[in-house]
């Protein structure tokens, strides 16, 4: 897209950078690797201390068993998905929908499926020595 931002370097291009959730929204959306896999995702910041991720996700798409490297937030902007946490032999299963905010204290393994059209922000903080 010509108005996607340019997150190349993916660190702020300044001392402070705005985004807006909208467009970024229908960016994601409008792009090959949305139509074709379900699901797309924009990094608008990485760096040692935190990474930040916009996602989108089809109505059942699924992001598969996977662990973040340390404690992450995961706040809904749009849509419903199901969170499925594994904590040993258990499933712990958590509905998620617009306007609620996920925290993960520690880094599990976990797994998403979106339960209607999705959109969601990551933020993961830095690595641990």
């Amino acid at each position: 897209m010509e108005n996607r931002p340019d997150r190349t370097g993916r660190l702020l291009h300044g001392t402070m950078e705005t985004f807006k959730w909208s467009e970024i929204i229908s960016w994601l959306r409008e792009e090959p690797q949305y139509q074709q896999k379900g699901h797309n995702a924009l990094t608008l910041v990485k760096n040692e201390a935190m990474s930040i991720v916009v996602l989108c996700l089809h109505k059942e798409a699924q992001m598969r068993e996977h662990h973040a490297p340390n404690q992450l937030t995961l706040t809904m902007l749009e849509g419903q998905i199901n969170f499925l946490l594994y904590l040993n032999a258990e499933t712990i299963t958590t509905e998620l929908t617009q306007g609620q905010i996920l925290v993960l204290e520690e880094p599990s393994p976990h797994a998403l499926i979106a339960v209607e059209e999705s959109a969601f922000l990551l933020t993961i903080v830095g690595t641990k020595s």
